[in-house]
């Protein structure tokens, strides 16, 4: 792997001027995205991802580990300093505030920690990740990505909530589909952009 100024197994030396810089980045973008903040990480050229080049396959693995590295160092420290929630996901990442609710289960968010945040926060896997392996991971998280994004649109589409149910959709579905019907003098490719969010979401939504 094409380590980029950083060498053995630390991550450390880079960590703070990153969660430093992101720290101010979400006082402006409180709802934003992955590539969005490493994006910025390289305007404002914190090393080291002002030497990554995002069409180069490594280089997009260490511009994403890193990314996601600081990521879930940060959301520790604001759990720990119980001052905001950090929202990490796949195409998504939000700031929030801590609510009452929120304080009365500090404690248990703190103890909680999922499979990916493991991951990230392992810095061996940065060094260790075989090139072959870096494929097959960029390779899910773009395909991740793309249909985490065809489920958004196709949301918009029908005009509904990301939280949306089965139920909503179906009802939203049958709605649209009376109003832009071309048998109706609907609009035929308003219908058909229609039918096709509703199969995205049969296949996106479970509950």
């Amino acid at each position: 792997m094409n380590q980029i100024e950083i060498s053995g197994t630390n991550l450390n030396p880079f960590l703070s001027p990153i969660l430093d810089e992101l720290a101010v980045y979400f006082h402006k973008h409180t709802v934003t995205n992955e590539h969005q903040i490493i994006k910025h990480l390289q305007n404002q050229e914190v090393t080291p991802f002002q030497h990554f080049s995002l069409h180069n396959t490594n280089d997009l693995f260490s511009a994403h580990f890193l990314c996601m590295h600081a990521l879930y160092h940060l959301k520790q420290q604001y759990e720990l300093e119980n001052t905001y929630r950090l929202i990490i996901e796949s195409v998504r990442v939000e700031r929030i505030d801590v609510s009452v609710n929120d304080i009365a289960n500090h404690a248990t968010n703190i103890s909680t920690v999922d499979e990916l945040a493991a991951y990230y926060l392992n810095a061996k896997h940065y060094f260790e990740t075989k090139e072959e392996e870096i494929n097959e991971l960029l390779t899910s998280f773009w395909q991740l990505y793309f249909a985490q994004n065809d489920k958004n649109q196709a949301l918009a589409t029908l005009q509904l909530p990301v939280n949306a149910t089965k139920q909503m959709i179906k009802r939203k579905y049958l709605q649209l589909a009376q109003q832009y019907h071309p048998d109706k003098g609907g609009c035929k490719e308003r219908f058909i952009a229609i039918k096709e969010a509703k199969l995205i979401l049969d296949k996106c939504v479970i509950a």
